[in-house]
């Protein structure tokens, strides 16, 4: 007895697992019992069945491993619940057993193992189809065994949970990761495209997805919500472009999926399987050749209720597991960020033309204001001046505004403002530059390539008068004005002037005609 517990402690210290602790002790448990079969059972009470996991037959009774048997009225289950862990004549016991019957067994021996916590690991047993007496000091061997199965399956048991939660922190953190791949190619991306493709290839590179179809709406005609009533039978909707020629067979499952995120608030994507979605689903799916098996989810981009493109997501046959799907929304967040900063730029640049409109143009008139005026004069002039051309300023003052202004109020002051703006800017040509200098001023400003003369002067200033002058339709009354006084001057050469200084000699200009309608009124 000595010399077998001295060789079984040799090997049991060498033992790395379970089994290679379990099998020297089931060779020498059935060295001190004697009995035929010794194994080691797992209990699966959840499942209801109790497992063979290892065991040693010496003799005509066989007990296989693997073979599994339902737990709900085994010899084990009896032993536990009669605490009767011995048994000499099995057929007087438990005579009802069939499967004891079958085995033909006489002598039973049976002790739970539990493991460190206190749960029910599974049993040691010995079985003899023969009257076999157990001694006292081999139950006791039986009950050390016992525990000493239980601790190494708890410690196995540790260090599975322990793998698992670092598999589990691994998958995390390389999700994580993954995710804030995609963060930065859209922080980095300038254009959708290139941040779609960018993403499609990433989840190419994973081996949950068969398929990262990447596509893009037009802008000239973004899919709203409320516009896809008809989804893929309304051919006056903008049809999705695929970014990749091989992906063109896709192109109708994508046009019903979104069809089917149409109903969504913002294109929120779901993970859909054609075997449980809609007929019409399962149909395009079949036709594209993509099983019933396969989950399939559109990565859109989108800001509220207008679609710019996305990635479509087939995986691979068997579906996906939450740890992925939860990583495919935050992507799927991440990518209505970057939509949302598409917009917001989009928005901001408007923004931005817009105030670069109010800050070099009149708010009432819409021309140019006196700074537009004063620039692109400068750049007129430098291109004249290379070119050769001559360059007409006529400086506009609308006699009589302050009188009109004081006798109607300033609304149709304003009124007349406008049209009188409306008036200057039909007398232009192409290329004229108009403006409001301030008050009750205007300029214009023309190019010629012919040279200067006192007749084409002239002309442009009665061109300006005629068009500014006589019956003008206010919205609140009619009046009949007779003109704005214009001084046009004109200047040619190879040294560019300053422009404020060619529109004072424009506005003195002006008041020299302004004196002489002064003096012909009188």
């Amino acid at each position: 007895m000595s010399n077998t517990i001295e060789k079984l402690a040799e090997q049991v210290s060498d033992a790395g697992n379970l089994e290679e602790l379990t099998q020297p002790i089931l060779d020498v448990l059935q060295r001190v019992t004697h009995l035929e079969s010794t194994y080691v059972t797992t209990i699966h009470e959840q499942e209801g069945v109790q497992r063979i996991l290892y065991s040693r037959n010496s003799g005509e009774l066989q007990i296989p491993e693997g073979l599994e048997v339902p737990w709900s009225d085994t010899l084990c289950r009896r032993a536990l619940d009669e605490k009767r862990f011995l048994t000499t004549d099995v057929p007087s016991v438990w005579g009802d057993s069939e499967a004891a019957a079958a085995l033909g067994l006489k002598t039973y021996l049976s002790n739970p193992i539990y493991t460190d916590e206190g749960n029910l690991f599974g049993t040691l047993c010995g079985a003899s189809a023969n009257t076999v007496e157990v001694s006292d000091a081999a139950l006791e061997v039986l009950a050390l065994f016992s525990r000493m199965i239980g601790h190494q399956a708890s410690r196995e048991q540790l260090a599975r949970e322990a793998t698992a939660r670092a598999h589990a922190a691994e998958t995390r953190a390389s999700d994580m990761q993954f995710v804030a791949e995609i963060g930065a190619l859209c922080l980095s991306g300038e254009e959708p495209d290139q941040v779609l493709k960018a993403v499609s290839q990433s989840f190419k590179s994973r081996q949950a997805w068969q398929y990262a179809a990447p596509f893009l709406l037009p802008e000239v005609s973004p899919i709203s919500l409320d516009q896809t009533v008809n989804g893929i039978d309304a051919s006056h909707l903008t049809t999705p472009e695929m970014l990749a020629t091989e992906d063109g067979p896709m192109l109708p499952l994508l046009i019903e999926m979104l069809n089917m995120a149409r109903y969504s608030e913002g294109y929120a994507p779901t993970f859909l399987s054609p075997q449980h979605s809609s007929p019409e689903l399962r149909a395009v799916a079949e036709r594209s050749g993509i099983g019933n098996e396969c989950e399939l989810f559109v990565l859109t981009l989108a800001h509220g209720t207008d679609l710019m493109g996305g990635v479509l997501l087939i995986s691979q046959p068997g579906g996906l597991d939450a740890t992925e799907k939860t990583m495919v929304q935050s992507c799927w967040q991440t990518l209505t960020l970057f939509a949302e900063r598409e917009v917001e730029h989009e928005m901001l640049e408007v923004a931005n033309a817009q105030l670069t409109l109010h800050a070099r143009h009149d708010p009432l008139t819409g021309l140019p204001n006196r700074r537009y005026l004063v620039e692109e004069m400068r750049r007129m002039l430098s291109h004249a001046t290379r070119a050769g051309e001559v360059v007409y300023v006529a400086f506009i003052d609308l006699d009589g505004f302050k009188k009109i202004n004081d006798q109607h109020g300033h609304d149709v002051g304003d009124d007349f403002l406008e049209a009188m703006a409306h008036c200057l800017k039909k007398a232009a040509r192409t290329g004229d530059l108009t403006a409001r200098y301030g008050g009750d001023e205007f300029v214009m400003v023309a190019v010629n390539d012919e040279p200067a003369t006192e007749q084409a002067r002239q002309a442009i200033a009665v061109r300006i008068e005629q068009a500014m002058s006589g019956v003008l339709k206010l919205p609140t009354l009619t009046l009949d004005y007779p003109g704005p006084s214009v001084g046009v001057v004109a200047w040619q050469g190879d040294k560019v002037p300053d422009a404020d200084e060619l529109i004072a000699k424009a506005d003195k200009a002006m008041y020299v005609v302004k004196q002489a309608r002064r003096a012909e009124r009188a």
